[in-house]
């Protein structure tokens, strides 16, 4: 009896250590301080980048993340791009409750396989990869593992640590390449150096950290260099298909870029007289630019293409000419061919586009590009053609392509350019209101708003939606406590900087404020007022970013009751600095006060210690958008 007792303690004691190996990632082993502000504790990462040749390499991933609450939810999810030169492999997958017991494990048939460009693209061959592991017991683990092959060097992965409220308990990254190959590395925000060693032939080079804590969104940050561990790689020489090309200079990206093109310009003879026809009675080439891009908008559409080398190359202008669509590099191709039929020279210019990118990194060259325009030099100016939007006018880019670095392709000559700046009289509103108060409770309101330059992109949707959304549209974007929209209309006014009139007739209740007996306040800007101000950060680590200049300019014209009097004014306001400048003025004559305000923030970075003089501006600003002019009714 004895024996068998002791026998079964010692079983249940096997078990029970059998079942604690078994235990991975319990949640009670994160430290406390990964906790803080973190919705997502990546409890792993390991990566390892294995340069085989200049054609291909492979990249091992295992990956380990702690979901601590809903807030992390969409961080549970496998996801990965793929296409024919990056192949998806050894995907698997398993989930870990809070004590780190495995709760489920995934198969192929767990694996969501789509396509990644749907309802976009017409031509295309990248997909993703998606596992949902329908585990929602906060907190949970899960561990993902998988291959990637790589049969193109010149996009190498990156090594970063960008996710917000996300700490890292442990990641690395590993680079190993044959002996003597060689490529370039940037390291940013690191705790320590690259650790170089050689072994069995290869060269291997490590980064890691530990303890990393989760960093919070930090307003207005600057995003021209990455303000988290980073590490980002580029070949020296490369191939992609049957193309060999070198990274090791900007000119060497163009070189390489004018031979995907190269011979890609050729166009049907009886399109190029259709053009010459369009063309003959334009006087200056300005014109002739103008006639062929609007031609291009009139008869092209865009469909991503992104097939095999597809993705870096464009199809030939035969091909755009005959079935009316492409992408931006076939769009971008076929105008230039059009240009090209006429005597215009023009270049394919590689941007990293977008409203918040910033410039590339030019000390760094490397593909850093996802967009194609074309530059036309014309006489002592340069024009910008931004060829996969079919409605917007000539020459304007808008904040998708403005003010960057870009990479013109020429051959030999090919180098980086600035594309145009939008100054602060062309990225600002113009608003004259005037307000008739009826009677005590309604006012008759008619508004004229100019939108000019980048502020034109804000109006766009409105503008070519149908009458029904355009209203629904506009009464959202009008800041008034009680208002019936009666009437409104838009103007388009198209040119290099182009802008959008809109004329409103508003009825609006209850505007003035009645306090007791005849008293009444008036609030003095009608339609502008700054209501939000950027969110407190404490111990900013950031730059501060004001990407682009921006100005607002206000009349309001208020007409008063023949019954009511104006006994007081706020007296003229004013604030400049590095931030902008602000000036509110009132005035009154008879029964008609007037009401300036002039508001303009100027572009520019600044320290992390700035932000809080930045909050300190606005919300002056704030403050004197209130203002209100005290009225008394005359019995």
């Amino acid at each position: 009896m004895y024996r068998k007792i002791r026998l079964s303690i010692i079983f249940i004691h096997f078990f029970a250590l059998l079942s604690a190996k078994e235990l991975k990632y319990p949640v009670s082993q994160i430290p406390a301080a990964l906790k803080e502000n973190a919705h997502t504790v990546v409890r792993l990462h390991q990566e390892e980048v294995e340069i085989k040749s200049e054609k291909s390499a492979i990249v091992t991933i295992t990956e380990v993340r702690t979901i601590l609450n809903r807030n992390g939810e969409d961080n549970s999810y496998f996801r990965a791009t793929y296409d024919s030169m990056n192949k998806i492999t050894g995907l698997k997958g398993k989930v870990y409750d809070e004590q780190g017991k495995q709760v489920r494990s995934f198969g192929y048939d767990d694996i969501i396989d789509r396509s990644y460009i749907s309802g976009f693209s017409m031509y295309e061959d990248n997909r993703i990869k998606i596992i949902d592991p329908k585990y929602l017991t906060y907190p949970f683990t899960v561990e993902y593992t998988y291959e990637r092959e790589m049969k193109q060097t010149f996009e190498l992965p990156s090594w970063n640590h960008d996710e917000e409220n996300t700490s890292y308990e442990s990641s690395s990254f590993v680079v190993k390449v044959p002996a003597g190959y060689t490529f370039r590395y940037k390291e940013f925000n690191l705790p320590k150096g690259v650790n170089k060693t050689s072994s069995d032939g290869k060269d291997i080079y490590s980064w890691s950290l530990s303890n990393l804590k989760a960093s919070m969104n930090e307003p207005m940050s600057s995003e021209d260099t990455p303000n988290y561990p980073s590490v980002l790689l580029a070949p020296n020489k490369f191939e992609v298909g049957d193309t060999k090309g070198s990274c090791e200079s900007w000119k060497d990206i163009g070189i390489w870029e004018s031979a995907l093109i190269e011979k890609k310009d050729k166009l049907p003879e009886s399109t190029i007289a259709k053009i010459k026809d369009i063309t003959a009675n334009c006087k200056t080439d300005y014109e002739k630019v103008q006639k062929l891009y609007e031609f291009m908008q009139q008869k092209t559409r865009y469909v991503s293409i992104q097939l095999g080398i597809g993705g870096w190359q464009p199809f030939d202008a035969t091909v755009v000419d005959k079935y009316s669509y492409g992408d931006c590099k076939a769009l971008s191709n076929y105008t230039k061919a059009l240009l090209a039929s006429i005597g215009i020279k023009s270049y394919f210019t590689l941007a990293n586009a977008g409203s918040k990118s910033n410039n590339i990194d030019e000390t760094f060259p490397s593909n850093q590009f996802n967009h194609v325009i074309v530059c036309v030099p014309v006489q002592k100016d340069t024009i910008w053609l931004e060829c996969t939007n079919q409605r917007i006018p000539f020459g304007y880019n808008g904040d998708f392509t403005d003010d960057r670095k870009v990479l013109i392709i020429d051959g030999e000559n090919s180098r980086l350019v600035q594309t145009r700046s939008y100054p602060v009289s062309e990225n600002c509103i113009n608003r004259h209101s005037v307000v008739k108060l009826t009677d005590e409770y309604t006012d008759e309101a008619s508004v004229n708003t100019s939108y000019i330059g980048l502020c034109y992109d804000e109006i766009m949707p409105i503008y070519y939606a149908d009458d029904a959304e355009k209203k629904k549209m506009l009464t959202q974007r009008i800041k008034l406590p009680s208002f019936t929209l009666n009437k409104f209309t838009y103007t388009e006014h198209r040119s290099f900087t182009p802008s959008f009139e809109e004329n409103l007739n508003i009825t609006v209740t209850n505007y003035v404020h009645k306090l007791v007996g005849n008293i009444a306040l008036l609030p003095l800007n009608f339609m502008n007022k700054v209501t939000t101000i950027p969110e407190k950060v404490r111990n900013r680590k950031t730059y501060m970013c004001i990407r682009r200049p921006y100005m607002e300019n206000d009349t309001v014209t208020y007409l008063l009751p023949k019954d009511y009097k104006v006994t007081e004014l706020p007296e003229k306001f004013e604030i400049a600095g590095k931030f902008g400048k602000y000036t509110a003025s009132t005035t009154v004559n008879g029964g008609v006060i007037n009401y300036i305000r002039h508001f303009e923030l100027s572009k520019g970075y600044y320290p992390p210690e700035a932000y809080s003089e930045f909050r300190e501006f606005m919300e002056q600003i704030s403050t004197a958008d209130n203002a209100v002019a005290s009225l008394t009714k005359q019995e």
